[in-house]
């Protein structure tokens, strides 16, 4: 759930240890900070002149052009440089060039490098070349160093790292388009990763900072609803109007039912510039509802909207906060399980996918319903996260429980991590899969950070988990950093070291390039007889970024994903790789019944909001969960995948709100400006729920079906036209098959026999069925042919009667009931 680096929030809803910490930079910075403002603390902390260094006997290089940090060639002093967490600064005459270099000794922790303050001087959008020299003498024999951005609250950082050779001289460089988190930083520092207990001596030189290019001029948005953010014929993000991140995956009567953690919310509660985009990093505070969407053929996506989870109005009002939900389905019941921020998890239960809502235990049941021995114990070591639950339920109908996180837990001299922070647990459930039947059992997952999910493929159990941000990767030991790595076993309790099977996804920057890095959370699960991952990354974001001309400027809100998952012929899964075109559509989209107009496989401009109007389409959704189509403009447009229309359709409606009079919906085919078969008149009264009807001509077969909005002359460029509830569409009537039927009787042995002979008129080979009361036959005609079948009545008197004859070519069709007449043959 949580990113690196101390992206986490640090009153709410992270462990105590890590937040601790981070209040203790805080502090210090704070400290320093006077009425003059930041400008003043700067210069308070400086650091003078050093006595008792020699004076230069080679010469310095000279000073960097543009440099927009302190004096890094340190020629006489270390005036600029200064440490907020402990440790001591001084020049040394070890140098990488010239007399000095700034060697940082007495470290305490992994945050008390050499801090410059940048505040106010780097540009989104500008490109910026980052260089320096840095050497070490004790500790590992190589060390990654980071070269890091970040806010005074050091809440959305920017890591640069680089790995030394123990005692040499080595050069860092790095050129980077600045991000509005770049621009946001009120320190550059360089330090050891945060975590890896690294926290030997070392030197710096030849620090600096030039900007390279400016931002380039920046296209004028009226609103970012107008940008493209999945892009036609691309199946990821899901869903283009809105934000969601931890995964979890739910298949209910036949559907597939995706759960998230509301990033939206916290995007409405953040700071945005003019264009609408954040200014501040997700911090997850302000989350308390959970996005539910389905999904029966894995591209065309119902939004069910979110669930109130926490606070006032939510199914558990006490909690604070709802993230990273897990849900699975027992006799009937929905079972929500998610994190209260990062201090516990809980769970409430539903009648259908969409509740209504019930809170079994008014506590958390983790830790609230933990053994109090077992805590007493150290069952829940200082600095666990009791979060991220995952929900499993065996083949034997036993359930389990996973939950928990970070990736040092502990207190000295029994700190773990971040090889082997021991940090999850499971549990396994009662019957009633709110009651915890026996202690947490400890799992010992390589690298481990966060993210628990169990799936079973085979007879083999597969829990993954998002690795850390400082683990150091060992082939067939442990994970490279940030990626989803996995664990294979016989038992889905014994998860220990040796079950570690590899990495299953790499972190989903290495797919999806800048600002698409960050926490990873995924699930792994079937459906309709494929195997998926699903997963998020921040590109809804990163599309917002690069139509401003500020790419990777995410800000950390992140967008679901689901792609392949294939395994190898010995079990273990094959590299999963994040793609923007995603899965394939398993099933085509039937469009001959009503169906929500919320349903998107792509979208511009519209978006969506709820209804208190029960879904016509999902009545087991208790009344809840139905949403309308919203903040519909001139030329948006929401559009399906792979709608099979078959032989044509005959009319379309739509259950409408006029906003404005006199707007229209054009019903495209293939491509927003496709062909047009119908244009629907939104009429009614404005503000009034009504139906409106046009005739279809021209849709036929499969197409990707595009609804396209247009304004009256006149209307404001931003107006809202309309709301749509949703779509119906009706089929033409069958076309006939032109056949001709006759019918006779003649005497045979003095019994009558009837005889009916079938013209096709039509140019296709057809074929019919003849039924009589004497028995059926099939005959088959060609174009223009004539062939006669006879029945044997057995009788010699016949009553007068019918035959039923039906004929079939392709989609055309013949049904009619021909007389016979009476006939004697005594």
């Amino acid at each position: 759930m949580t990113s690196p680096h101390a992206r986490v929030p640090r009153r709410r809803g992270r462990p105590a240890s890590r937040a601790a910490a981070l209040l203790g930079v805080a502090a210090l910075i704070a400290s320093s900070v006077t009425a003059a403002g930041a400008g003043a603390a700067y210069a308070d902390q400086v650091a003078g002149p050093v006595s008792g260094v020699r004076a230069a006997a080679v010469a310095d290089p000279p000073a960097v052009p543009g440099n927009l940090l302190p004096d890094g060639r340190f020629v006489s002093d270390s005036t600029g440089w200064t440490n907020t967490r402990g440790g001591t600064l001084s020049l040394s005459d070890d140098a990488a060039s010239g007399a000095h270099s700034l060697q940082v000794t007495a470290r305490q922790n992994t945050q008390s490098g050499p801090f410059a303050n940048v505040s106010g001087k780097i540009e989104v959008g500008a490109t910026y070349r980052m260089t320096g020299k840095l050497k070490y003498t004790a500790g590992n024999a190589t060390q990654q160093f980071n070269f890091t951005f970040c806010p005074t609250n050091f809440n959305g950082c920017a890591d640069y790292g680089h790995t030394f050779t123990q005692g040499e001289w080595g050069t860092f460089s790095q050129q980077f388009t600045a991000e509005a988190k770049h621009a946001a930083a009120g320190w550059f520092f360089i330090e050891t990763p945060w975590g890896s207990n690294a926290l030997q001596d070392f030197a710096v030189d030849e620090l600096s900072l030039v900007k390279i290019a400016d931002a380039p001029a920046q296209p004028a948005f009226t609103s970012l609803e107008k940008v493209q953010t999945k892009p036609v014929g691309d199946h990821n993000p899901l869903v283009g109007h809105k934000f969601g991140a931890d995964p979890h995956h739910l298949i209910y009567n036949g559907r597939l039912y995706i759960y998230s953690t509301d990033d939206t919310q916290q995007y409405e509660a953040s700071s945005k510039d003019a264009n609408g985009l954040p200014t501040q990093s997700n911090g997850y505070g302000a989350i308390t509802r959970l996005n539910v969407m389905s999904t029966s053929d894995m591209v065309n996506w119902v939004d069910h909207g979110s669930i109130p989870v926490s606070r006032e109005g939510g199914a558990a009002p006490w909690s604070r906060n709802s993230w990273a939900p897990a849900a699975i389905e027992k006799d009937g019941k929905v079972y929500l399980y998610f994190c209260d921020n990062g201090s516990g998890t809980a769970v409430v239960v539903g009648g259908s996918p969409l509740g209504p809502w019930t809170d079994p235990l008014g506590k958390k049941i983790i830790p609230d319903t933990v053994s109090p021995e077992y805590i007493a114990g150290g069952g829940f070591p200082a600095g666990m996260w009791l979060f991220d639950p995952e929900v499993f339920i065996d083949d034997d109908g036993e359930g389990y429980l996973y939950f928990g996180g970070n990736s040092q837990i502990g207190t000295a001299p029994d700190v773990q991590g971040p090889q082997n922070p021991k940090s999850t647990r499971v549990v396994k459930l009662k019957d009633d899969m709110v009651t915890l039947d026996g202690d947490p059992v400890e799992i010992d997952g390589p690298g481990m950070f966060e993210a628990s999910s169990m799936f079973k493929h085979g007879d083999k159990y597969y829990y993954s988990y998002s690795s850390n941000f400082q683990v150091n990767e060992v082939p067939g030991q442990y994970p490279s950093r940030g990626a989803i790595a996995y664990m294979m076993t016989d038992d889905p309790m014994d998860l220990t070291a040796s079950a570690y099977a590899g990495v299953a996804f790499q972190n989903q920057g290495t797919f999806f390039g800048a600002g698409n890095g960050g926490n990873n959370h995924s699930d792994m699960f079937t459906f309709k007889g494929e195997t998926y991952f699903t997963y998020h990354a921040q590109t809804r974001g990163a599309a917002w970024a690069a139509a401003l001309g500020t790419p990777g400027a995410t800000q950390g809100y992140r967008s679901v994903h689901i792609d392949k998952l294939e395994f190898n012929a010995d079990g273990t899964i094959k590299p999963i790789v994040g793609t923007r075109a995603g899965v394939a559509q398993v099933e085509s989209f039937d469009p001959y019944r009503t169906f929500e107009a919320e349903t998107l496989a792509w979208q511009l401009g519209v978006s969506t909001t709820k209804t208190d109007a029960a879904s016509v389409e999902f009545p087991e959704h208790n009344g809840g969960g139905n949403m309308v189509l919203s903040s519909v403009d001139d030329g948006d447009f929401a559009a399906l995948s792979g709608v099979d229309f078959g032989a044509g359709a005959a009319t379309v409606s739509a259950r409408v709100k006029p906003l404005v009079a006199g707007g229209s919906i054009q019903v495209r085919l293939d491509d927003v400006d496709g062909p047009v078969v119908a244009e629907i008149p939104v009429g009614g009264t404005v503000g009034q729920w009504t139906t409106v009807q046009a005739d279809v001509t021209g849709a036929t077969g499969e197409h990707d079906l595009f609804f396209v909005f247009a304004a009256p002359e006149g209307t404001a460029a931003d107006a809202d036209l309309v709301e749509v509830d949703n779509w119906t569409f009706t089929a033409a009537p069958d076309a006939a098959l032109d056949l001709a039927v006759s019918t006779s009787s003649r005497c045979v042995a003095g019994k009558v026999q009837v005889v009916v002979s079938v013209r096709n008129a039509d140019a296709v080979a057809a074929e019919a069925t003849v039924e009589t009361p004497f028995g059926t036959k099939k005959v088959a005609l060609a174009a223009g042919a004539t062939t006669s079948a006879t029945f044997a009545s057995r009788t010699a008197a016949l009553a007068a009667g019918q035959v039923q004859v039906t004929g079939a070519a392709g989609a055309l069709a013949y049904s009619a009931s021909v007389p016979y007449l009476a006939r004697s043959c005594g």
